[in-house]
This record gives structure tokens, C-alpha cells and sequence, in this order.
């Protein structure tokens, strides 16, 4: 019977269980398998040491060149019983080598001699998570962060030259690809790149432009304050042009995350959203928001939701003849969010801008049957009394419609609205 190797217990990873190929020593001083210990860190976002549970006071990986050779003449001794070669990882990146690409990058002259600096560095970064580290780590940000804003301003002042529009692409696509530190998606909000951003938003190419939203999207989420403070006319019209072309789902939905992000956080937003036809452009988008794209659905009634908590833009949603109807449409038929966020706009039309061609309009496009279907639906307390509250107001209108009793009858829904308020 062939007898198998006893793996050394110090040659296997304590987060994968697995013989170390690529062994990095954290602070704490205990030796893990570099790419389980960079997701802990990276991806989980934990700050402490698996093994020990005490803080990792910083995030230095060193290589443990001892125990790499030893586990690689381990596994060659123990090939004949079974155990596959432990082969050494591609050498780390040489930040000398780094260095001077970044240096050749900022000294080219022109946009043909630019984008191969640029597509060797791409080379690097798309090797392994690694590189993408240490590049993040470096000035590499700073100086694609640099190009972008020269370049958009080039093609700007000369007119669409495609060396300077790929050149440009070559650094959003890099710059998405990193795993940036938050401290490098600072000089993303700085005035000047925002307007290159919302320039590329408009005029660059349909990667450009994912890409830009992608980066838009990472940068809203840290420093949402400087964004709304900083952001322009250009950024604004070319995210909602986004949402309007669907270049593709991942652009729409990171355009339609930004544009939340900036109206839930500025009453200024809001009013420059809806003056830029915001509202228009959601409602006329929503009918072709299908199942398969629940996530864009989702966030463009979120966004409506957010829009409708000014008067501006209840106005804009009450005016619109697709408005009441393409919002009824979504209800119980996308997701439990989607059908929350429709009630709530519907409910904001109805609180604060309430009138008889509503109600009725409500009543005819079948809004109504679908409020009294919630409220036997399992959906948040909340929703349920918005429910109830524009229930009432159909009661309690001008011409109360005999098919609301009905409803009421065929759905079994004999109590009063005073019972289904108390069973929220």
C-alpha cells in the first residue's frame, strides 16, 4: 500500500488549510499563505491576525524565504508518494522597476508614446493582486489621476483625437482596476478631476465612460461631502445621459448609486437633478427595467424616492402622464424594495401635493387594488401605513369611488381602515 507524506503542520495556511506556496510573515509574527492573508485584510477588511486575534498595527507582508525553500524541497523529496511539486510564485514587483516606469510615464511627450508607458503598466497591474497593491500603494494613482485631467482637457480644446481618447481609457482602466486606499480617492473629488470625470461622462468612449462611473461610484461612497461640493453642471448631465443610453447595466446602476448618493445629501443636488429633467428621464426608463434587471430598477425608484422629498420634483412626478402609472406598474411585481420605494413616492405625491386628478388617476391605472393587495402582503410596517393613509384618502375624497368598496369585498377585506391600521 502506498504510504502517504505527513505534511510538517508549520508548511500549511491556517486560513486555507493548504500547503503554503507564497508563505508572508504578518506583525504578530505568524506565517500565512500570501493570498488568504491579503483577502483578510483586503477584501474582508479585517485588521487583526487570524491565528492570534490581535491588532495588526500595520499591513507589511514580509516573504518567509526560509520556509518557501523548505516547503519546495519538502515537496520534491516526497514527489514518489504522491505529493505535486510546490513550484515558486512569480517574483514580487520591483518597485525600482516601478518607479521608473511611473517616471517614463510622466515625462512622455505625446499620446502614442503615453499609451504604451500606460499598457505596461496595465501588463504589470493585471499579473496579480499583488502588483495591484503595490501600485495603488505608490504615486501610480497620482499620476493617472494627472493624465486624465490632461488628456480630457486636451481632446476638449483640440476636438475628439483618438491617441488622446484611449490614452485616457488606458488610465480610467488601470485606476479601476487597482485596489485604491481611500486616501487615493481624495484627488478624485478635487474640482478638476470631477469636471474631467463629467466630461468623459459625456463625450469619452463607452468604457470611458463605465469606467469613470465605476471610479465616480468608489469616490461617492468615501467623501460624498466634497463630491456634492465640488461637482458640476457636466458631472450631473452625463451621469443621468448614462442612465438614459444604457452603455451597460454596471454604468447605469454605478451612475444611478452616484446620483443617490449626491440628492440624499444635498437639497441642492435634488433641485439641479430635477431641473436637469431627472425625473423625466427615471420614468421613461422604468418600463424597460425588466426582472433581469431588478438592481437598476430597484435604484432608479430609490432615486425618484429621494427626488420626490422636494416640491420640485413631486411637481415634475405629478405632471408627467407616464409618472403614476409607470410607478403602479413596478409595485409587487420587481422586489419587496422596489414595491417600498413606489409606495413611498406615491405617498409623497399624495401627502404633500394631493389632488382629485391623482386619486383618480390612481384609481384607474389599478393603484388601488394593488394598496389594498399590500396590505396582506408581508412588507414593512411602514409601507403598510402609507398604504393605509392613501387608502383614506381615497375615502375620504371628493367623488369616493363605489369600486374601492368593492375591491374591498372581492379581496376580502371587510374591516374598516381603523382594523388595518391596528394590525400594522
Amino acid at each position: 500500500m502506498d504510504q502517504e507524506a505527513e505534511v510538517p503542520s508549520y508548511f500549511v495556511c491556517s486560513i486555507s488549510m493548504q500547503i503554503m506556496r507564497d508563505p508572508v510573515t504578518v506583525c504578530t509574527g505568524v506565517t500565512y499563505e500570501r493570498e488568504s492573508i491579503e483577502k483578510w485584510i483586503y477584501k474582508l477588511r479585517k485588521n487583526t491576525c487570524p491565528a492570534t486575534m490581535q491588532v495588526l498595527h500595520n499591513r507589511q507582508l514580509t516573504p518567509n524565504h526560509t520556509l518557501r525553500r523548505l516547503i519546495q524541497q519538502w515537496s520534491i523529496a516526497n514527489s514518489s508518494m504522491g505529493v505535486p511539486r510546490i513550484t515558486p510564485p512569480d517574483d514580487p514587483l520591483d518597485t525600482k522597476h516601478l518607479n521608473g516606469l511611473l517616471r517614463d510615464i510622466e515625462a512622455c511627450p505625446s499620446p502614442p508614446f503615453l499609451l504604451k508607458a500606460l499598457k505596461r503598466l496595465r501588463a504589470l497591474a493585471d499579473k496579480n493582486d499583488t502588483n495591484k497593491r503595490c501600485i495603488a500603494s505608490s504615486k501610480a494613482p497620482a499620476a493617472l489621476i494627472s493624465i486624465i485631467e490632461s488628456q480630457s482637457a486636451e481632446a476638449d480644446e483640440t476636438g475628439c483625437c483618438c491617441d488622446v481618447a484611449v490614452a485616457c481609457e488606458e488610465a480610467l482602466r488601470i485606476l479601476h482596476s487597482l485596489h485604491l486606499p481611500d486616501e487615493a480617492l481624495d484627488p478624485l473629488v478635487t474640482p478638476r478631476c470631477l469636471a474631467s470625470l463629467g466630461s468623459i461622462l459625456k463625450r469619452g468612449t463607452s468604457n470611458s465612460r463605465l469606467y469613470a462611473a465605476m471610479l465616480l461610484q468608489k469616490a461617492s461612497m468615501k467623501s460624498v461631502e466634497q463630491f456634492v461640493m465640488n461637482g458640476n453642471d457636466d458631472l450631473m448631465e452625463g451621469l443621468l445621459e448614462l442612465v438614459t443610453e444604457e452603455v451597460c447595466q454596471k454604468a447605469t446602476v454605478a451612475a444611478l448609486q452616484v446620483l443617490t448618493a449626491m440628492a440624499i445629501n444635498s437639497q441642492r443636488s435634488r433641485m439641479k437633478a430635477v431641473e436637469a429633467g431627472a425625473v423625466s428621464i427615471l420614468i421613461e426608463s422604468l418600463p424597460e427595467q425588466t426582472a433581469e434587471r431588478k438592481s437598476s430598477c430597484e435604484r432608479m425608484l430609490c432615486l425618484l424616492d429621494v427626488l420626490c422629498r422636494c416640491s420640485e420634483g413631486r411637481v415634475a412626478m405629478a405632471d408627467h402622464a407616464m409618472g403614476i402609472p409607470a410607478i403602479s406598474k413596478k409595485m409587487l411585481r420587481v422586489s419587496q424594495s422596489a414595491t417600498e420605494k413606489a409606495v413611498g413616492i406615491l405617498w409623497s405625491l399624495c401627502r404633500f401635493c394631493p389632488s382629485e386628478r391623482i386619486l383618480k388617476e390612481m384609481l384607474e391605472v389599478g393603484t388601488v387594488i394593488k394598496l389594498l393587495m399590500l396590505l396582506q402582503a408581508d412588507c414593512t410596517p411602514k409601507t403598510k401605513w402609507k398604504a393605509t393613509e392613501m387608502l383614506r384618502l381615497h375615502e375620504k375624497g371628493e367623488t369616493p369611488a363605489p369600486q374601492l368598496k368593492e375591491d374591498l369585498c372581492a379581496l376580502s377585506l371587510f374591516a374598516t381602515f381603523d382594523k388595518a391600521q391596528d394590525c400594522i
